[in-house]
């Protein structure tokens, strides 16, 4: 009976692309229309330096996206791996004041600090939509940090001064939800550095626009990778929406940007990464579905989660790094699943390359699917948290582990 149920255990991990996950690990964190008869959305989840499970997002008591109202940012934490979860709890409240700048918390970035018990966040705030933003008014920015892994935070910042005085040519912006990178290679005095990147409108003609920023002091202060004029003809990525980005092995950063059908990639190269951790050049902004053997999806445009993993090709026991893209794979948002691709420890990629040659890993549901993001877990699993099974405004708010086997369908572990 043992040896039939690793069989099936191992079938499981070798179906096609299509084959949900059924081996009972997945949870509902956040159910939409719970008790607090409200929707949720827009996931983010960090692993503390004790290998804590920190899970947030969205409680839309207004109903609809940040600006429309009061929403709270609320949390669940797992000390086991993500097999228990705590009650939920409050991380940072909107007042629901009309027009007041901590009216409402929205679409939270996070990270959690490697070296420290630090977690910093950071989040849309105030009553103003973005798309009527404008520079006397705009979405606002708003930051917080836990000091003890997430056990308890301090009250929101407004910084929104801080980022429009960064951006002098833009009417109104923020930063791209979900994670928010650490570098693995970049170092300063006490931190290690933070990029994210932001979504703008920019120039008379409201242009949307894409920018990387970065962080050597976690969170405090910030600049723009690649400076410049910052207009549209200094964007990596005109037209991109909501975006994330990702240190390769070689310190180079890369940017992806949400579109419909794929992903707009691009790339900024160092000059000189060994002496100068700064000053470089952002390549040509490509769309994946354009590119031979790039991702492409169905007919749909919706956020995701890039991250770079280590992995193990079986067959040679060839140590590999491998990146991951999660993005739904259907029309109208459906059917989430995960991309991956081998990245040369050392290669220079340009756009072009590094957006060519994907392969599609597993996909979580057969359903009504939208925003996901994900971390690494302290037992090297991947945590995957994501929205599924749409109700009105609101999604169920998904936690799931995947081993790389899984997620590459036994093609690495």
């Amino acid at each position: 009976m043992k040896r039939l149920f690793f069989i099936l255990a191992l079938f499981a991990c070798l179906t096609p692309a299509k084959a949900q996950v059924t081996d009972g690990t997945k949870q509902c964190l956040f159910k939409t229309y719970d008790k607090y008869h409200v929707p949720y959305r827009i996931p983010a989840i960090a692993t503390t330096k004790k290998g804590n499970l920190l899970a947030l997002c969205d409680r839309r008591y207004c109903g609809f996206d940040i600006g429309f109202g009061k929403i709270d940012i609320v949390a669940r934490t797992s000390k086991d791996n993500g097999r228990t979860w705590s009650p939920d709890t409050v991380v940072a409240r909107g007042s629901g004041i009309e027009g007041a700048y901590d009216c409402g918390y929205g679409d939270v970035a996070m990270v959690a600090d490697r070296t420290s018990n630090r977690v910093l966040c950071m989040s849309v705030t105030g009553n103003v939509i973005y798309f009527k933003g404008t520079r006397e008014n705009p979405n606002r920015v708003a930051r917080w940090y836990s000091e003890n892994g997430g056990k308890s935070w301090t009250k929101p910042t407004d910084v929104t001064d801080v980022f429009y005085t960064m951006f002098p040519n833009t009417h109104t912006m923020f930063i791209g939800s979900g994670r928010i990178c650490q570098s693995r290679l970049v170092k300063k005095n006490k931190y290690y550095r933070l990029y994210c990147s932001v979504l703008t409108m920019t120039g008379p003609e409201r242009k949307a626009c894409n920018y990387v920023i970065y962080s050597d002091d976690f969170g405090q202060t910030w600049n723009v990778l690649g400076g410049g004029s910052l207009d549209v003809a200094s964007s990596p990525c005109v037209g991109g929406d909501e975006p994330k980005c990702e240190e390769l092995p070689n310190g180079d950063v890369v940017l992806s940007s949400r579109k419909w059908y794929g992903r707009y990639f691009n790339i900024y190269r160092f000059s000189d990464f060994k002496n100068d951790k700064e000053n470089g050049t952002w390549g040509s902004c490509v769309a994946s579905h354009d590119i031979p053997g790039g991702i492409k999806t169905g007919a749909t445009s919706c956020n995701g989660e890039i991250m770079l993993v280590d992995a193990t090709e079986p067959v040679t026991n060839r140590r590999v790094k491998l990146m991951l893209q999660s993005l739904p794979f259907g029309d109208k948002r459906t059917d989430v699943g995960i991309w991956y691709k081998e990245i040369l420890p050392n290669g220079i990629y340009t756009p072009r390359a590094f957006a060519a040659e994907w392969t599609k890993g597993i996909q979580l549901c057969n359903t009504t699917s939208a925003y996901s993001t994900m971390i690494e877990q302290k037992d090297k699993s991947i945590a995957l948290f994501y929205e599924e099974n749409l109700t009105e405004n609101g999604y169920d708010m998904i936690y799931l582990p995947l081993t790389i086997s899984q997620i590459t369908l036994g093609k690495y572990k």
